[in-house]
């Protein structure tokens, strides 16, 4: 090592050593005044919600109490026109009022309106509470405030809630509100990081400047390298839908080429043939290879009505995915000699073409390993619509998913992972469980989407 090295190494190090120990001393103590001072903030901040909290309910209560009250109204209608008031008193954007029943059925949501007309008495948030069944129990008991986790509407996320509800004994309805509690979260972390902020500045402001540059450096590094993963992850995931669509259309085009082309060749040699078959019928020696011929001609022909059928089925186009799936089922039934039992509602436009292409060919791609490897002597393959959304439900009798299976089925096989993409590509889920029969059970769930007309 240089002398030079040497002599700002012994320079700088007692400083460094001295800061370091300073700095330490200064964020320790900071911290806790930083905690004592935040558990305050957060103190007076729950006291301030609580009383909000409750005033809301009560000021909605008071609202709905004439017509609760009311003798001139029928029950069904007073229900009704406390159920549109109700569904009306929002405040702030995520803010709302809910109504359940005694038994746990939502019947008011203006914000997350799916859950409207479901029992949901047994539903656990992340911490295992049975929040429908608890707020009714404590608004029972007279209203009493319940934190839980709760979905947020404006983000989608889930986070703390504290919730207060009150019970209309004579309709034995539940009203209740909530407020998010990741306000008062961010409320103490300010409150922290501005008074950890003032101490470093006033002792050290030099070296926080330094600190803070390298730190937002590291950040903005950070930062950019996520968002460049974030975007190279959606062109790849473009990519891989317009590489679907790509083969959708180029299997369309040799389907139509098969059965309009080639299949029309076959048919027209066949019926020439034919013709000269019946004009030949006393030369044995002739008949006999025509005879072969049309045998082969009639073997190609179907062949060819079979691979068109498997790249792109012109009933799919023609009558819709529910026929499709009917003449899909016909068909695997007739060559496995697997009885395919399928309900299929028409789904006319509620997805679009290319999401009802992926629901078909999950469908293919399912059958394909039903043959191959569950030993199955039975499939039920049912289509509907459930509320927003539509449901694909396939389910067999045979040896169910082996451990391998369900190796696959978390990234492996490269079936289940095209089944996988093509759903995700329409913000789509499957599952694979185990049937009530013992064998797979497949379910595809999509998003409604209405069509422009």
């Amino acid at each position: 090592m240089k002398f030079k090295t040497k002599l700002f190494l012994i320079t700088l190090l007692p400083v460094i050593l001295i800061s370091a120990a300073m700095i330490f001393v200064i964020d320790f103590q900071s911290t806790r005044l930083s905690r004592s001072q935040g558990q305050t903030v957060e103190d007076l901040y729950l006291d301030l919600k609580h009383t909000e909290l409750k005033n809301y309910v009560m000021l909605a209560r008071n609202a709905l109490t004439p017509i609760y009250a009311s003798k001139l109204k029928t029950k069904r209608q007073a229900q009704r026109q406390v159920t549109e008031i109700v569904r009306k008193m929002t405040f702030g954007e995520d803010s709302y009022f809910f109504i359940y029943d005694g038994d746990g059925t939502n019947i008011v949501n203006p914000r997350l309106t799916y859950l409207i007309g479901s029992n949901w008495i047994g539903l656990e948030d992340e911490d295992g509470k049975h929040v429908v069944k608890d707020l009714i129990d404590r608004a029972k008991q007279g209203g009493e405030f319940y934190p839980f986790i709760w979905k947020k509407p404006s983000t989608g996320e889930y986070v703390k809630k504290l919730g207060y509800s009150v019970y209309l004994d004579k309709w034995n309805w539940m009203l209740g509100t909530g407020i998010y509690l990741d306000e008062v979260s961010r409320q103490v972390a300010t409150v922290q990081g501005e008074l950890q902020s003032n101490v470093r500045e006033t002792r050290l402001v030099l070296f926080v400047l330094m600190f803070g540059a390298v730190l937002l450096t590291a950040t903005t590094i950070a930062a950019a390298r996520l968002s460049e993963q974030r975007f190279a992850d959606a062109r790849l995931k473009e990519l891989s839908a317009r590489q679907v669509d790509f083969q959708e259309e180029e299997r369309k085009r040799v389907s139509r080429e098969l059965h309009d082309s080639i299949s029309q060749l076959l048919v027209s040699a066949r019926y020439g043939l034919e013709s000269a078959l019946n004009g030949s019928r006393r030369k044995n020696d002739i008949a006999e290879p025509i005879e072969k011929s049309m045998n082969a001609l009639d073997n190609a022909i179907s062949e060819v009505r079979r691979i068109s059928m498997a790249l792109r089925p012109s009933v799919l186009d023609d009558m819709g995915l529910a026929a499709a799936l009917k003449s899909l089922g016909s068909e695997f039934s007739r060559q496995s000699d697997i009885a395919v039992e399928v309900e299929a509602e028409p789904l006319k436009d509620t997805l679009p073409d290319e999401a009802k292409t992926a629901l078909y060919r999950v469908i293919q791609e399912a059958l394909t390993n039903v043959a191959r490897h569950s030993g199955a002597r039975n499939v039920k393959i049912r289509l509907c619509r459930s509320g927003n959304k539509i449901v694909l439900h396939l389910e067999d009798d045979g040896v169910g998913m082996a451990r391998g299976a369900e190796r696959r089925n978390k990234g492996g096989g490269l079936g289940i992972r095209n089944m996988q993409e093509r759903i995700d590509t329409f913000d789509g889920t499957i599952r694979f469980s185990k049937a009530r029969s013992g064998g797979l059970a497949i379910k595809v769930t999509l998003p409604i989407v209405k069509q422009k007309k």
